[in-house]
């Protein structure tokens, strides 16, 4: 029934966050490939972020970013800020190993888990994962942590280098973030460190949702879909397909799913 099913070997933190939350949505979004249309709004806010990684990137490669920031007055606000709060980012120094849009692929079972890191920057001593995040509300540290794209992100990290987890963490940007008093732009920062114990934890849930994803392929039938009781169906896009929601579901909450070889770097 899915050949493209078993074509399937790179999985991406997307991949296992919709797998988790719904194995049907996953089935529908990664192995179909039944796209939905997005909001205006949502492909202006995945616009900006594109721009901004870009400008991130070309920085790391030494290409002037004159043009790119000429052209959008809020990005060229976002990329002094954010110099403003984190010089240090921007210190490059002989020691370190340093490199924008880094890709690390890991074998994992039948599949491959496959990471891409906004920046990555590796000391003799630590390991440190940068993600740029564009969206303009900041995200708690719990939820960030209980998150597959820090997960996973970290676990493919330490199982590629000679790093311990204890050397490593994560830390994310929110670069479009403002004061609730003027609304002035204020980069925030959430860091995210690593251990031994959470090593083990996203290791042993790797393992159960591989091995539920290989039984799902090989039975050729229909995933199976999330409990109601869970709360999700009533904002999936694919609500209605699934019977589980009202043809008045809102198209402005619509999103794109990326295809099955894509790495998004914006939360669905």
């Amino acid at each position: 029934m899915w050949v493209v099913a078993m074509m399937l070997a790179s999985l991406s933190q997307n991949h296992l966050k919709h797998l988790e939350i719904c194995p049907r949505k996953f089935q529908l979004g990664y192995l179909d490939q039944l796209l939905v249309p997005s909001s205006p709004d949502l492909r202006e806010s995945q616009a900006w972020g594109t721009q901004f990684h870009l400008v991130m990137q070309q920085r790391e490669l030494g290409i002037s970013v004159a043009p790119l920031l000429a052209a959008n007055p809020e990005l060229a606000e976002a990329v002094d800020k954010l110099s403003e709060a984190a010089p240090d980012l921007f210190q490059v120094e002989a020691e370190h190993f340093r490199q924008s849009e880094h890709r690390r692929t890991l074998a994992f079972g039948d599949f491959l888990l496959t990471v891409v890191y906004d920046l990555l920057i590796m000391a003799p001593d630590y390991g440190q994962i940068v993600d740029w995040k564009t969206y303009l509300k900041p995200r708690s540290k719990k939820s960030l942590e209980q998150d597959w794209q820090t997960r996973l992100y970290l676990y493919v990290l330490a199982e590629t280098t000679d790093y311990s987890p204890t050397q490593l963490r994560m830390d994310y940007w929110f670069v479009r973030a403002r004061t609730l008093e003027t609304q002035e732009l204020q980069p925030s920062r959430v860091t995210i460190p690593y251990s031994v114990r959470k090593h083990r934890q996203t290791q042993a849930e790797l393992e159960r949702l591989t091995r539920q994803l290989a039984q799902f392929m090989a039975a050729d039938e229909p995933f199976p879909q999330v409990n109601l009781s869970a709360g999700h169906c009533s904002h999936c896009v694919y609500g209605i397909r699934c019977q589980r929601s009202s043809e008045r579901y809102p198209l402005e909450a619509v999103t794109d799913l990326p295809s099955i070889d894509e790495i998004a770097e914006i939360p669905l």
